[in-house]
């Protein structure tokens, strides 16, 4: 029994302190403190208790600031710094007993020695207690450098090497968890939208066509291949597969001239880069076809409204990690406006922020931040509601809705959006929809 009276952030706080933090929803979060220019937040301590004295929990953040990807590098870096901050405001400092502190390192462009340097540092210099990141544009050394350290490791990597990787030895690789789904629900479940508005009739194609132009690199063309080899399933015929380099196309009429040659019934482009995407469609409305374009996920970044602007209108993109438009991602996205003074984009700010999440519920069940084998099993066995949806673990990674599991209580929605004025529109999947699919206004 507890006095009706009492505070409910107060009852929040006490809950995670002596490890009932399972308890706590993203929804359940309140408005955070003001938005802060620095990268590292440390909250006062609001809480006074036995645990002060105990050591601080070292929580690492590695995310490429200062490259080419930095628009996402940003985002995932505020996500991360929110949900620090909100666990740490809402426990009064004491997440079983121990304040969080924030730690950053910058790996640039997230590639080759750049990532190898940033987790030897935070692991042999930082001494961290866990890192987090969101995806890197490399071969992956990290994981044997989490697995060779027996550090805890969370990040949005969206990779079936990984859940491949994991599989040939878990035992290795225990204490590594991508909080998201495999790339693999991009191409296939696209693959699976498409046919299934076809046959609804809201697109009516004259033939059943595609059209390739992928990034060269490993992410790029496998989301190529799975898309390739499921919408021949289903009875389609690809006309042009052609590789590019992601962020080093400075003019899209020579590729786009492919696509005209064998006009298709969709243009799927695989190009992560927010500005490649914008460069792209600006070129394509000015001489466009009776043709879907969609482009994987750029468009989610913020950066690609303010490059495409009202050429956007019509596109269509997707991603297996982001916020829902339900009362707990409005809300998040709220909170997170009012502390960073921007909107977040779809993926890296709500995927790093649940990641978070999924983390400190594990260390309130396991009751010590410290014993990372404890914490890692009540990750396994967990169920988050967050903002990105239902984060359920297989193999070590998110699982998809509605392509891995049937119930949207138990993955994360393959959401996909068109673009109208400026807003994205959720078409898919139920019951998250917000509008119909409907024709690009290039149609003629």
């Amino acid at each position: 029994m507890f006095d009706k009276k009492m505070k409910r952030r107060d009852f929040l706080r006490s809950a995670v302190a002596v490890g009932a933090g399972s308890v706590l929803g993203a929804g359940l979060v309140s408005q955070t403190a003001p938005a802060q220019a620095a990268a590292v937040t440390e909250m006062p301590n609001t809480a006074p208790s036995p645990f002060q004295e105990k050591e601080d929990i070292r929580a690492v953040g590695i995310f490429p600031l200062s490259g080419f990807i930095a628009a996402d590098g940003i985002e995932m870096r505020n996500g991360t710094v929110m949900g620090i901050d909100e666990i740490n405001e809402l426990t009064g400092n004491n997440l079983a007993g121990h304040r969080i502190r924030y730690i950053e390192i910058d790996n640039i462009d997230s590639v080759g020695d750049q990532v190898t340097t940033a987790f030897q540092r935070a692991i042999e210099v930082e001494k961290a207690d866990v890192i987090f990141s969101g995806y890197h544009l490399t071969s992956a050394p990290e994981f044997d450098i989490c697995a060779d350290a027996g550090v805890l490791y969370y990040n949005n990597n969206t990779q079936k090497a990984w859940t491949d990787r994991y599989q040939s030895n878990p035992e290795r690789y225990w204490s590594i968890f991508q909080t998201d789904p495999n790339e693999e629900w991009y191409g296939g479940g696209f693959a699976r939208f498409l046919n299934e508005i076809v046959e609804k009739g809201l697109y009516q194609p004259e033939k059943k066509t595609a059209a390739i132009l992928r990034g060269d690199d490993t992410y790029d063309t496998f989301i190529a291949t799975t898309f390739e080899a499921q919408i021949k399933e289903f009875g389609w015929e690809i006309t042009l597969n052609q590789s590019f380099t992601v962020g080093q196309v400075s003019d899209w009429g020579p590729l786009l001239s492919q696509v005209y040659d064998d006009p298709p019934a969709i243009l799927f482009t695989t190009t992560y880069n927010p500005a490649d995407n914008a460069a792209m469609i600006k070129q394509w409305v000015n001489n466009p076809l009776n043709c879907i374009v969609y482009q994987q996920y750029g468009p989610s970044v913020p950066e690609y409204f303010e490059l495409a602007g009202e050429a956007s209108n019509g596109v269509i993109w997707a991603t297996v990690l982001g916020y829902l438009p339900d009362k707990i991602g409005l809300e998040w996205r709220a909170r997170y406006e009012a502390k960073f003074g921007a909107k977040p984009g779809f993926a890296n700010a709500p995927g790093n922020y649940d990641s978070v999440w999924v983390w400190a519920k594990a260390v309130a069940l396991a009751g010590d931040p410290r014993d990372y084998k404890k914490v890692a099993r009540m990750t396994e066995l967990g169920i988050h509601r967050g903002v990105t949806g239902s984060i359920s673990f297989e193999n070590h990674a998110g699982r998809c809705y509605p392509w891995q599991t049937p119930d949207s209580s138990l993955g994360q929605a393959h959401t996909i959006y068109q673009c109208w004025d400026l807003e994205h529109q959720l078409v898919f999947p139920p019951p998250y929809t917000q509008a119909e699919f409907r024709l690009p206004p290039w149609f003629s």
